[in-house]
């Protein structure tokens, strides 16, 4: 049954954004882009948002994949470390740069509340880093999987079916492998009875099998 929402972003950070502009953006659509001037920080309030960066040749890398509740957009620098873009049709809550840094001078309750939030996107950034760093390409699908199960659950939703409204290459992107790598990643899932599949999205058929797929601790 779903449960009250577990957002990533503490109550009091949340308010803050909540009085600011409330943006609609289309799926596809650029948020931000690397290297533009900072202008808005950003709370994600409905869909789902790619944190990404572009090499010299053009190929992405995938950071992070947003969901209500998460926040992005600020940098130690006067410049957005990341690209931003809609994954799905988007709507966001945005603030000035200004007003978030005045209120973290101002309102120690928030300084705290906000490095708690920050904690946890760093805490996501390690375990990216850990699963392109040590497992090998089913884990690192299986691994996937288990993170947006789990999102979900937060979320206040079932955690299968699990809503894919990413692509195959944005997956491949996030996780560091070539496309076919990732299909055939989702076949040996299925074929060893994990998962199956359900339009775009994914079944959990079974968890156990799907966990030691992933090569981690349920």
């Amino acid at each position: 049954m779903p449960t009250t929402p577990d957002l990533s972003s503490p109550q009091i950070v949340l308010d803050l954004f909540r009085s600011g502009r409330r943006i609609e953006i289309s799926a596809g659509s650029v948020l931000f882009r690397e290297n533009q001037p900072i202008a808005d920080v950003y709370c994600v309030d409905r869909g789902n948002v790619v944190v990404a960066r572009y090499a010299d040749n053009g190929s992405r890398q995938i950071l992070a994949f947003l969901f209500p509740g998460d926040f992005l957009g600020i940098s130690v620098g006067a410049r957005y470390n990341t690209g931003a873009e809609a994954l799905t049709d988007v709507a966001v809550w945005a603030i000035p740069q200004a007003m978030l840094q005045a209120e973290l001078a101002r309102n120690p309750a928030f300084g705290v509340a906000f490095a708690d939030m920050t904690a946890r996107i760093l805490d996501n950034a390690l375990d990216l880093i850990f699963t392109l760093g040590r497992q090998k390409s089913r884990a690192r699908v299986a691994s996937f999987l288990l993170k947006l199960m789990r999102r979900q659950e937060r979320l206040g939703a079932s955690g299968s079916p699990i809503h894919m409204p990413m692509t195959r290459q944005d997956v491949a992107d996030v996780l560091g492998l070539t496309m076919e790598t990732v299909s055939r990643s989702f076949s040996q899932l299925k074929a060893m009875g994990a998962i199956s599949f359900a339009g775009a999205d994914v079944e959990v058929v079974d968890l156990g099998k799907l966990t030691a797929a992933a090569e981690v601790k349920s």
